[in-house]
C-alpha cells in the first residue's frame, strides 16, 4: 500500500515563528461551489448553522463569485481549535461532492492557505498572489 504525504502540515519552528496549537487564532473552513452545486452548498450552510447553533462556530454568508484567493463561490465557517475534530469530521461526512478547504489562522495568510491547510474532497487552485506572508 502506497503512503501519501498528508495535506495537514505543522511547520517546523523557525527563528521568526514559533508555532504551536496554543498560538492559533482559530480555524476556517471554506466550502466551495459553482452554479451546478450552489443549491447543495446552500443546504450544507443551513445544516451547519442548525448543527452548531450556540456553539463556538460561526457560519458566514454565501459569496457567489471568486473573492481573494478563492477561485469560485464559497461560504466560510470559523471555529475554535477545540471544535476542530467535531467540525472537520462532520464536514467530511456531510459535504457530498463539495470541496472544502480547512486552514489554520496563524497570522500568516500564505502559510495558512498552503502548509497550514487540508482539503476535504478535490483540491481547488487557489489564487495565492492575494495572500500576504507574515513578513510582508
Amino acid at each position: 500500500m502506497a503512503t501519501s504525504t498528508p495535506k495537514w502540515h505543522l511547520p517546523q519552528a523557525t527563528s521568526d515563528m514559533q508555532f504551536s496549537a496554543e498560538h492559533l487564532l482559530g480555524l476556517h473552513a471554506h466550502v466551495y461551489f459553482e452554479a451546478a452545486t450552489e443549491a447543495a452548498a446552500e443546504a450544507l450552510r443551513e445544516k451547519t448553522i442548525a448543527k452548531y447553533a450556540g456553539r463556538d462556530v460561526e457560519v458566514y454568508g454565501m459569496i457567489r463569485t471568486p473573492a481573494g484567493p478563492h477561485p469560485v463561490g464559497m461560504f466560510k465557517i470559523e471555529f475554535s481549535r477545540e471544535m476542530f475534530a467535531d467540525v472537520v469530521l462532520w464536514l467530511q461526512r456531510e459535504r457530498g461532492d463539495l470541496s472544502v478547504l480547512v486552514h489554520v489562522l496563524s497570522g500568516d495568510e500564505y502559510y495558512d492557505h498552503t502548509q497550514g491547510a487540508l482539503w476535504l474532497g478535490p483540491q481547488q487552485s487557489l489564487r495565492l498572489s492575494f495572500l500576504k506572508k507574515r513578513s510582508e
